[in-house]
């Protein structure tokens, strides 16, 4: 497995050794360096400025009815492209959040309502 970078340039020094270390959380995984995402890839938790959950639906083709509920974690890194984290379920979201934070304080959880997101107030 050759781990790359999400962001040219901000590298961890042995991804394979860094990855052991970190906690899984549905299809990702959280070290003391970064948070890893499926294709290989990562993103340093120092380059994470702010991030929120927000809820979603994952829609399938040739299925009727809604979509399946789920919880997007979104990663605002400053580059105005978000990573953005899909779990099924809203405490392993939340568990992503606290796991993150406790890594590096200094990332900033936003709090946004439904109402905020339908408005377009909230952050794209």
């Amino acid at each position: 497995m050759t781990w790359t970078a999400y962001l040219p340039g901000r590298t961890v020094t042995d991804p394979r050794s860094d990855i052991k270390s970190g906690t899984r959380i549905e299809q990702y995984k959280i070290s003391d360096q970064a948070v890893y995402f499926p294709r290989e890839k990562y993103l340093l938790l120092s380059d994470i400025r702010r991030t929120w959950i927000q809820d979603s639906t994952m829609n399938f083709v040739g299925t009727c009815g809604k979509g399946l509920p789920v919880f997007v974690v979104r990663l605002d890194h400053g580059d105005e492209k978000k990573v953005n984290l899909m779990l099924e379920k809203k405490e392993h979201a939340e568990e992503m959040i606290r796991l993150i934070c406790e890594k590096n304080p200094s990332v900033v959880v936003e709090q946004w309502s439904r109402q905020a997101q339908l408005d377009g107030t909230a952050p794209k």
